[in-house]
């Protein structure tokens, strides 16, 4: 068993929280001007659970502002996290079948600051971010505002159990909702 903690890099916008515009039919979590927030469901305890296993960290795509203002409303101690990085840090990626634009999260980057990649694991909604990184992305499904999501609770028990593999990246994660078993692919 490896005895360094892990990296648990997480996205915010559809993955920890949604912002809208336009109000839903609840009240807001918090506001930042033009947006209203909701937390997803169960964040807190999510983000304590993880926190008991894994060195938290958070890269985003939105603005560098945006980010510290809804890291310090979902963390209790935002100074604690392994770093807050947002579009600043993302690298602007093309993909050709679709000629679309996307702000990737190539962990090469997070490699650069010593992390090993063996044991990062990122949990984000858009997999088009990771397409050079996939096999130590956790996707999640978007969260859009609906108070019934259950996303992370149930994310939560299978990243505690995952937390103890020493690579990530050998895991195949795609299944995680069914259950996955946590065993290394082709294993």
């Amino acid at each position: 068993m490896n005895t360094i903690r892990p990296l648990l890099i997480l996205d915010l916008d559809e993955t920890l929280i949604h912002a809208s515009e336009v109000p839903l039919d609840q009240t807001p979590d918090f506001v930042i001007a033009p947006y209203m927030l909701y937390r997803r469901p169960g964040v807190a305890v999510f983000l304590e659970r993880m926190a008991r296993h894994y060195e938290l960290a958070v890269w985003t795509s939105s603005s560098p502002a945006y980010a510290r203002r809804v890291t310090d409303q979902l963390f209790d101690d935002p100074e604690r996290l392994a770093f807050v990085w947002a579009s600043d840090r993302c690298t602007p990626r093309r993909d050709l079948e679709s000629d679309t634009w996307c702000q990737s999260k190539p962990l090469h980057k997070v490699g650069r600051r010593g992390y090993d990649l063996r044991r990062v694991l990122v949990v984000d909604d858009s997999p088009e971010k990771h397409t050079r990184n996939y096999g130590n992305l956790v996707r999640v499904r978007p969260f859009e505002g609906d108070p019934a999501d259950d996303e992370l609770p149930l994310l939560a028990s299978y990243l505690e159990q995952l937390a103890r593999e020493p690579d990530f990246r050998r895991i195949e994660k795609r299944g995680w909702r069914r259950g996955g078993d946590g065993q290394a692919a082709g294993g």
